[in-house]
């Protein structure tokens, strides 16, 4: 099942999705080469950048962007997913990338997760990378906590160009 914008609610991670969509071309996916983050300034603070490391396979935050950080209270930059403090989100997360470098295609999902001992609900999308054109190589994510206030609002046309 391919996945479109009309299946993501949150308008910030719909317009960060089209980003990447616009950015791949007639490509399975883009390079990060071809992404500039001032493009997605209007999702930035919600962005993950994950490497994706080989022999053996892990999955290295490049980038836990300002928002989820405060949010979570913790800081993953730098860090795998395997140092993760919820063994559950762990869990999940691991088999998200593991799914996302073996079908090399975009997904959309909505849950929840445990962060300080609260239960929030989130929207996602993760998106993949490939300097090649074949193998995956960064993982993008977007997400969004039910919670936020800016989830539902539509970024403004400046925000975009920002």
């Amino acid at each position: 099942m391919s996945v479109g914008p009309n299946d993501i609610e949150t308008p910030y991670l719909r317009e960060l999705f089209r980003y990447w969509d616009a950015k791949r071309g007639g490509r399975a996916m883009p390079a990060r080469r071809d992404l500039d983050p001032l493009e997605f300034a209007f999702a930035l603070g919600h962005v993950l950048l994950l490497d994706v490391e080989r022999n053996p396979l892990a999955f290295r935050f490049r980038l836990h962007g300002t928002a989820l950080v405060q949010h979570a209270q913790y800081d993953m930059t730098g860090r795998t997913v395997e140092d993760l403090p919820n063994p559950v989100n762990r869990v999940v997360l691991l088999e998200r990338c593991r799914s996302l470098i073996e079908t090399r295609a975009p997904f959309v999902g909505r849950s929840e997760r445990l962060l300080a001992d609260q239960l929030y609900g989130y929207e996602v999308v993760w998106m993949p990378l490939s300097d090649d054109g074949e193998t995956v190589n960064i993982l993008m994510g977007g997400l969004a906590y039910f919670d936020d206030p800016r989830r539902m609002r539509e970024p403004s046309p400046e925000a975009a160009f920002a």
